[in-house]
């Protein structure tokens, strides 16, 4: 069994489960599921132990397998999720935007173009409309 464990080999651990089965000895054939543990395929484990009636031995083989792939998987999805919460929040701009990139026709709270008062409104503009906004520059 030290043998098995110690070649880190699949196939030999596989081979040594076997040979306990054949030679009807379970109890070592459960202290080799322990022995070899991660070495073992738990699909193999499951057949043999079905096949040769003795499910009651390979089962805590079994549960222990069972454990360790649900916390893999919870730990997958937790990573996923905290993943997928960074990706989802926008960037935030909490500076003004600039002049030069807010566009034509776009003016700042607070802000009055060059020439014009505040309260005052170019000719051909309506209440409410921004200075560039809809009207013809020629007219101003």
């Amino acid at each position: 069994m030290q043998y098995a464990s110690d070649s880190r080999q699949s196939e030999i651990a596989e081979g040594l489960l076997a040979w306990f089965l054949e030679i009807k000895r379970n109890d070592c054939f459960a202290a080799a599921l322990y022995s070899c543990y991660d070495l073992l395929r738990p699909d193999v484990i499951l057949e043999l132990a079905w096949r040769h009636n003795i499910m009651d031995f390979a089962m805590p083989f079994m549960v222990q397998v069972v454990r360790e792939y649900i916390t893999k998987v919870e730990k997958l999805l937790n990573k996923g999720e905290e993943e997928g919460e960074k990706q989802e929040q926008p960037m935030m701009m909490n500076e003004p935007q600039l002049m030069l990139t807010a566009g034509p026709g776009m003016v700042a709270p607070g802000m009055v173009p060059p020439g014009m008062m505040a309260g005052a409104m170019a000719p051909g503009m309506m209440p409410g409309m921004m200075p560039g906004a809809g009207g013809f520059y020629g007219q101003m």
